[in-house]
C-alpha cells in the first residue's frame, strides 16, 4: 500500500483504480505524520482497514486542513477521510457516512487564581485551524468573537503554550493529545463541550459512482474492528452490543403474554408476567454491568453519580479516583490476555472489598474508577494511596508465574457548596481526573495526583 505526504512544489500522480484518502498532517490522533513520514492515526488504520476489507489500493495524501478542502475541490477518485458536515462543505462534497463521533470543546487557560469569565464575548481572542469547523462554528453561533487562526492544530497548540492565546476551540481527543504530548496536562482546560458531532467520510460533489462504492465499501468493515480501532487510539468506555432479535423478541414475549391471557389460564399471565420482569430486571443488570469485572459500566457509573449528588450533606464532598495499570500491554503480551483478564478480575475484587461507602466502576480496558462521598482532600489522598500501595503489594500468581502491577491515579475533590454539587457533571470530573492521571504516568508511574477545586470549571490546583 503506496502513501504519500502533500507538499505546495510537491504534484502526485492519482490512478483511476486506486482511492486517495485525504486528511490533515497534524490532526493527533486522527491523523498526522511520523516521524519517519508515514501516515499514522485512527483515520488512516479505518481507511487501511476499508482497503484490507474491500480488496482495494488505498494511498493517503496528508495535508494542511484547509489545502484538504481545497484538494476536494479538484474531484477525482478521492475521498476526504473525515470531517464534520457544513452547509457551505455541502456545496462541494457529497457525505457518504458516519465513522465516529467527536466532541469539540472550548479550552480557557488554567490559572491557579483566575476569575471566571465569560470567554466567548466579543472582543477575546479565540484559536482555532483556519477553515476548520470549529471557525464555522463560532462565526455562526459567536460572531462577535475574534478568530485568531492558524494552518494547522500543531501551530494552533504551540501558540496556546507559547502564551500567545489564552482561549482556543479544539477537537477534545486533539487537544488532550498535544496537551499529553506537549507535558502540559493541567495548562488548559476544557471550560464547555460546544457539540457533539459525528464525522463523514465525503468525496467530490456528483460523483455518484464512488459514493455509492465508498458506502458499500464502509459497510463491508466488521463492527469488531472499529471497536478495535477506536480503542487503539481513544481512551473510551466499553459498550456491549445487543443481537439484533433481542428486541423484537421482547416484544413477542409481551405479545404473547397478551394473547394468553385472554385465551388461556390467568395463571399463565401470572407466569410469564413475572419472568418478563426478571428478564428486564436482568437486562438493565446487563446495560449497567462490566460483564469481565461485574464492576458497574460508564453507564452504570452515570446512574451512580446521578444518585449521589442529592444525598451529600453540607460535610461532605464529592471524590473522585482515576486508576490506571501501568505497562499493561506488557502483562498482555508476555503471559497472554487471559492471564491479563484475571489481574483485572483480581483487581475488581479488591475494590469491591475495599470501597464501603461509594462505588467501584470499569471504565474500559485497564482503567477503572471510584466515586465516592469523602470528608475532605486528605480523606481521598489516603484513600488513593492506600489503593495504590496495596496493589503494587500485590503478587499475582498465575501457572507458577508471579505477576506484580502498579498503578497510576488522578483524584478529584469537588466543592463542598450543595449548590455547586448539583452543577456537577460526571464527564468533568473524570476529565479532570484524566488529565492528573497522565501526569502521574509521565512523573514516573505508581504515583498518586490529586487536585481540589470550588467547582470542576474553577482552575484546578494541583497537590
Amino acid at each position: 500500500m503506496s502513501t504519500f505526504a502533500w507538499a505546495d512544489d510537491a504534484y502526485l500522480s492519482e490512478e483511476k483504480d486506486i482511492l486517495v484518502a485525504t486528511h490533515s498532517s497534524v490532526w493527533k490522533p486522527y491523523s498526522y505524520l511520523s516521524d519517519d513520514g508515514q501516515p499514522k492515526g485512527l483515520l488512516v488504520d479505518f481507511w487501511q482497514a476499508y482497503g484490507q476489507y474491500n480488496h482495494e489500493p488505498v494511498q493517503f495524501v496528508l495535508l494542511d486542513w484547509a489545502d484538504t478542502l481545497a484538494y476536494m475541490k479538484e474531484g477525482g477518485n478521492r475521498v476526504h477521510a473525515g470531517l464534520l458536515k457544513s452547509t457551505e462543505r455541502e456545496d462541494y462534497l457529497d457525505f457518504v457516512a458516519p465513522i465516529f463521533n467527536i466532541d469539540g470543546s472550548l479550552y480557557i487557560r488554567n490559572e491557579a487564581r483566575g476569575t471566571k469569565t465569560d470567554t466567548l464575548v466579543g472582543g477575546k481572542a479565540v484559536g482555532v485551524v483556519a477553515g476548520s469547523y470549529e471557525s464555522s462554528y463560532l462565526t455562526e453561533h459567536y460572531p462577535d468573537v475574534e478568530q485568531q487562526t492558524y494552518a494547522n492544530n500543531e501551530r494552533l497548540f504551540d501558540a496556546a503554550f507559547s502564551g500567545e492565546i489564552d482561549a482556543l476551540v479544539a477537537d477534545s481527543q486533539v487537544a488532550n493529545f498535544y496537551m499529553l504530548t506537549f507535558d502540559k496536562p493541567l495548562t488548559f482546560v476544557a471550560e464547555q463541550i460546544l457539540y457533539t458531532r459525528p464525522i463523514y467520510a465525503a468525496v467530490p460533489k456528483g460523483n455518484q459512482a464512488l459514493l455509492a462504492q465508498v458506502r458499500e465499501g464502509m459497510s463491508n468493515i466488521p463492527a469488531e474492528e472499529l471497536l478495535r480501532i477506536k480503542q487503539k487510539w481513544i481512551n473510551t468506555e466499553r459498550v456491549e452490543a445487543y443481537p439484533a432479535w433481542l428486541i423484537p423478541s421482547i416484544v413477542l414475549v409481551m405479545l404473547l403474554g397478551a394473547v394468553t391471557y385472554i385465551f388461556i389460564l390467568k395463571r399463565m399471565v401470572y407466569k410469564r408476567t413475572v419472568a418478563l420482569r426478571r428478564a428486564n430486571a436482568r437486562l438493565r443488570e446487563f446495560a449497567n454491568t462490566d460483564p469481565l469485572t461485574q464492576l458497574l459500566n460508564r453507564r452504570g457509573l452515570e446512574t451512580y453519580f446521578t444518585r449521589l449528588k442529592p444525598k451529600l450533606s453540607r460535610q461532605q464532598e464529592m471524590g473522585l479516583i482515576l486508576i490506571d495499570l501501568d505497562h499493561f500491554k506488557q502483562v498482555n503480551d508476555t503471559y497472554g490476555h487471559m492471564q491479563g483478564d484475571k489481574v483485572l478480575v483480581h483487581l475488581a475484587s479488591y475494590l469491591k472489598r475495599f470501597v464501603k461507602k461509594g462505588a467501584a466502576a470499569r471504565l474500559g480496558g485497564e482503567e477503572f474508577c471510584i466515586l465516592c462521598p469523602t470528608q475532605d482532600l486528605d480523606a481521598l489522598i489516603e484513600m488513593a494511596n492506600h489503593i495504590r500501595c496495596d496493589i503494587a503489594e500485590t503478587v499475582f500468581e498465575f501457572g507458577g508465574a508471579d505477576i506484580r502491577v502498579t498503578v497510576s491515579i488522578g483524584a478529584i475533590v469537588s466543592s463542598d457548596v450543595v449548590e455547586e454539587i448539583k452543577q456537577l457533571e460526571l464527564d468533568a470530573l473524570i476529565h479532570a481526573a484524566d488529565l492528573l492521571m497522565y501526569r502521574a504516568k509521565d512523573r514516573g508511574r505508581n504515583q498518586v495526583m490529586l487536585a481540589s477545586s470550588q467547582s470542576v470549571k474553577t482552575p484546578i490546583v494541583e497537590i
